[in-house]
């Protein structure tokens, strides 16, 4: 959830030591028997590795220091590490990260100006994980991975700060570089520093569209899946499992596109999918929040909202605070609150002029479709092409371990999405700094995906092997 925190000194953390631990070797290790398949990484290589010799890493990367980890070490976060101005830190596909449970909160900082390539594979993605043997894995195991960069910010001058004491961000740069994260898988994170100051799976604090951010899940995350505070990054292939709080979460001016984001949330102990916000403390305050998404799909707990315990409400959209934005070829299904939910006069108001709208998007199998008469209005705009209570005919997308999140022959979602073409009229009304944002739209997205929701009839790529559900991992 979005609130604006002031920084909290980490004293006990920042008084001693932290380590990031690498665990690898040469020496012999007491046999052992042979792991169970379903589990990542199988404890049995856990515990020998941890009998091999012990290598450390820094507390942070330094500024000009470019350092580079191995895939044959598993290594463990202890405590918070940091990549300084100026710092890279390189992982190649296949390493496995762990934070620490025992050493709290455990993550990975990057400051400002720092850089983070975790550049995994479809085959050998990189996992971070908790350091928990893989049948006592929890959610908020550890804290999670932070980017803060020099792009947008609509908080005064030094007021932008990160939650969880994780820095200055913000900028004027909307080109800014925080590095690349691809196919990368972020589990059992999401902690708690101080009440309503928490660390996310994946943080994006005024990170700048020179990132690269595609095919990463946030999986068993206790607080949000991704979180944007400003910032233009642009990403596709997001993919948030199990997720506690919101699965996407915007904020603070956000103004990057996106394409191809999916949610399942917990039925058990999710709460929205989108919880997006112009600004906590004026809502008028710019830039405003005007991301660009396109095939997007939520999916709450169950079949008309049931399943799960029973009384839990939380919504597919909660848009509010004076956040603009546009969302097109969308697809919100099976929460036990409102498929969408509008609040506050500045939200309308951008819709008024023409920053917000959600267009040939389907709103179906809910509790209730909107919160109100005001939000079907809106839905039902004439000229948007939505849908409302029209079953997708998704295979099976309230599978926990096995999902089918594919279109079936006949499905509502094969018809009636807007391609990008059809939408160059729309950008073109937008002011000129956002037509100068979007301006690579053409080249961005993946002008084939003419379906409405994240995945087509053709592939599922939430099935690829660098994925998880439940405990299963492909």
């Amino acid at each position: 959830m979005f609130e604006r925190k002031r920084p909290f000194l980490l004293m006990a953390l920042l008084a001693g030591p932290v380590l990031i631990v690498g665990c690898g070797g040469d020496d012999e290790p007491t046999p052992v028997a042979p792991p169970p398949p379903e589990l990542d990484p199988p404890p049995e290589v856990i515990n020998e590795q941890m009998m091999a010799p012990m290598g450390t890493l820094s507390t942070r990367v330094a500024p000009g220091e470019i350092r580079t980890l191995s895939a044959d070490t598993v290594y463990t976060l202890q405590g918070v590490v940091t990549v300084e101005d100026g710092g890279e830190l390189h992982i190649p596909a296949g390493t496995h990260i762990q934070g620490s449970a025992e050493v709290q909160p455990s993550a990975l900082i990057v400051r400002a100006g720092g850089k983070l390539f975790s550049e995994g594979t479809e085959d050998e993605p990189v996992v971070f994980t908790s350091s928990n043997p893989p049948e006592e894995r929890s959610k908020g195991d550890w804290g999670g991975i932070v980017l803060n960069g020099r792009s947008l910010c609509n908080f005064p001058a030094g007021d932008c700060v990160g939650e969880g004491s994780s820095g200055q961000y913000g900028g004027t740069d909307r080109n800014d570089n925080s590095g690349t994260i691809v196919y990368t898988r972020i589990e059992y994170a999401g902690f708690e520093v101080s009440f309503g100051n928490e660390l996310n799976a994946l943080t994006m604090n005024g990170v700048g569209d020179g990132t690269t951010i595609h095919h990463v899940q946030t999986h068993a995350g206790s607080d949000d899946g991704f979180e944007w505070f400003g910032g233009t990054v642009n990403t596709h292939h997001l993919l948030a499992t199990d997720i506690s709080d919101d699965s996407f979460d915007y904020s603070t001016g956000f103004q990057g596109m996106g394409q191809f984001w999916l949610a399942q949330q917990d039925p058990d102990d999710g709460d929205n999918g989108f919880e997006v916000d112009g600004n906590e403390d004026d809502y008028n305050a710019e830039p405003f929040t005007v991301p660009l998404l396109v095939n997007v799909t939520l999916i709450g707990k169950g079949p008309n909202g049931e399943g799960g315990i029973e009384g839990e409400s939380v919504d597919g959209f909660r848009l509010r605070r004076g956040t603009g934005g546009h969302i097109i070829n969308a697809l919100v299904i099976g929460f036990g609150g409102d498929g969408l939910d509008i609040d506050n006069d500045e939200t309308v108001a951008r819709m008024q002029a023409g920053l917000f709208s959600i267009r040939n998007s389907i709103i179906a199998l809910n509790a209730d479709a909107f919160e109100d008469a005001e939000e079907e209005a809106i839905f039902n705009t004439e000229g948007w092409g939505n849908r409302v209570g029209v079953d997708p005919m998704l295979g099976d997308p309230f599978d926990r371990v096995h999902p089918d999140f594919q279109p079936q022959a006949g499905s509502p979602a094969l018809e009636g999405a807007a391609s990008l073409v059809e939408l160059a009229p729309l950008l073109a009304t937008l002011p000129a700094e956002l037509q100068a944002q979007f301006a690579s739209a053409a080249t961005f997205f993946d002008l084939t995906a003419v379906y409405v929701g994240a995945v087509g009839p053709d592939h599922d790529w939430t099935q690829e092997h660098w994925t998880r559900f439940g405990a299963h991992e492909h």
